[in-house]
């Protein structure tokens, strides 16, 4: 039993050495637990710059023509000629459609035939000017002549029988005759002024047939000022024909559709909290979807009074120019109101704005080449640059590449940006490490 236990005694004195002597080795691992171990994020960079861009108000609007109207028949008749259809551009007087003019022609001769009649009654062949003297018309020459030979024998007989020379038959004799030639000269003016009325009449009932006669000739109106920022000749075009030839027309029936599309009417709703921003006389930029990239100007010319209850907005129309025609009326368009014209902005590239669960931010790169989180919003786009809003400083530069894989405080390493022309021919090459920022990426 003794010798049991001193054998176990002695295995746990050469464990209790074995153990002493390893922790007395030394630790391999000592020298490198004071190294940093920091992991670094490769970053291309871009510079924040301050430009100067243009303020606006974004909205949405429609294209109207300057002028939209249906052309209507003034006369009724049977369409004899169409001279233009859907399409066409035409310009103001230029004919449009013709009715069949027989009837018009033959009461336009019958008026005349009428007028004629009249006129000779009165002995005249053509009507006489506003201050004709109805005296000089023959019938009425010819009764003041025989009132002034009456008269005259009146007056001889007077003096006859003052003289004792004279009948009183003779005198009542010619006091009779000068009372039937002043009543014979009063009935030819009475006569020559009723021919000269029904020859008036006549000749408004003819001004009236050759006025029907002109109307069976529909052509486009003239604008009665001109429009503004034109710089053409004003025109229509024909957006719809909406009759053909040989079909009959009632008074008032459509007959065209036309439009001023030069220049055009944009409208469009602007919230009222901008109410105090928008002015007669700003400019206006315009972007449609059918010429993509390409802005269109024009000025604002209306400014709605009131504002609608419901949608608590304001109606705005600018004069936009359409001279190419590039522009459709009622097209929808993208619109900006320029409310400041120069304006600072504080910008990044594109590229540098992180957005995530409704945040946006973007990374700043200080001296120590670590990164510093900066929350921002969105401001005024424009080539490959944005505005920010935030506690942005106007001059420093912003991780790009890489930026998503950044935190608050990481350790970057900035690298050039890849040549974009390189890459579109297929060039692989690798970016090259630099410890200087680089340049903002256009």
């Amino acid at each position: 039993m003794m010798r049991r236990s001193l054998g176990i005694g002695l295995r746990i004195c050469l464990v209790a050495a074995s153990a002493t002597s390893i922790s007395c080795l030394p630790n391999k691992d000592d020298g490198k637990k004071g190294e940093n171990t920091e992991k670094t994020i490769a970053v291309s960079v871009g510079a924040i710059e301050v430009r100067t861009v243009e303020r606006l108000r974004e909205v949405v609007g429609n294209l109207k023509g300057w002028d939209e109207l249906t052309l209507g028949a003034k006369r009724g008749g049977r369409i004899s000629k169409v001279r233009h259809d859907m399409g066409d551009r035409v310009k103001p007087g230029e004919l449009m459609i013709e009715l069949e003019p027989v009837d018009a022609d033959l009461a336009v001769e019958q008026s005349k035939r009428r007028l004629d009649a009249d006129l000779a009654k009165i002995g005249l062949k053509a009507m006489p000017d506003r201050g004709f003297d109805i005296d000089k018309v023959p019938t009425v020459v010819q009764a003041r002549v025989s009132l002034d030979r009456a008269r005259l024998n009146l007056g001889r007989e007077r003096a006859l029988v003052g003289k004792g020379s004279g009948t009183v038959q003779d005198y009542q004799n010619a006091e009779n005759d000068e009372q039937a030639a002043l009543a014979a000269y009063d009935a030819a003016r009475l006569t020559a002024e009723s021919s000269l009325a029904s020859a008036l009449a006549s000749k408004v009932a003819l001004d009236v047939a050759e006025q029907a006669r002109r109307d069976l000739v529909t052509i486009t109106p003239e604008p009665s000022k001109i429009l503004p920022g034109l710089t053409k000749d004003v025109s229509f075009a024909v957006t719809r024909r909406a009759v053909s030839e040989g079909q009959m027309v009632r008074e008032g029936d459509a007959l065209f559709d036309l439009v001023i599309e030069n220049p055009l009417r944009l409208w469009c709703n602007v919230p009222e909290v901008y109410a105090s921003e928008i002015r007669l006389g700003q400019d206006v930029r315009v972007a449609v979807l059918s010429h993509p990239g390409r802005i269109f100007g024009g000025k604002v010319s209306r400014i709605n009074p009131s504002v609608d209850p419901v949608s608590r907005t304001f109606q705005v129309e600018a004069a936009v120019p359409n001279d190419d025609g590039a522009l459709r009326p009622g097209g929808f368009a993208k619109v900006g109101i320029v409310t400041a014209a120069s304006s600072e902005a504080i910008t990044v590239p594109r590229a540098a704005l992180v957005e995530f669960a409704g945040v946006t931010k973007l990374y700043l790169i200080d001296e120590n080449k670590r990164a510093r989180s900066i929350p921002v919003e969105r401001g005024i786009e424009g080539d490959r640059w944005v505005e920010v809003i935030g506690e942005v400083p106007r001059t420093g530069n912003v991780a790009i590449d890489g930026a998503s894989s950044l935190a608050e405080g990481t350790l970057v390493t900035v690298i050039q940006p890849l040549d974009e022309s390189k890459e579109s021919e297929g060039a692989t090459a690798a970016p090259k490490s630099s410890t200087a920022p680089a340049a903002e990426s256009r």
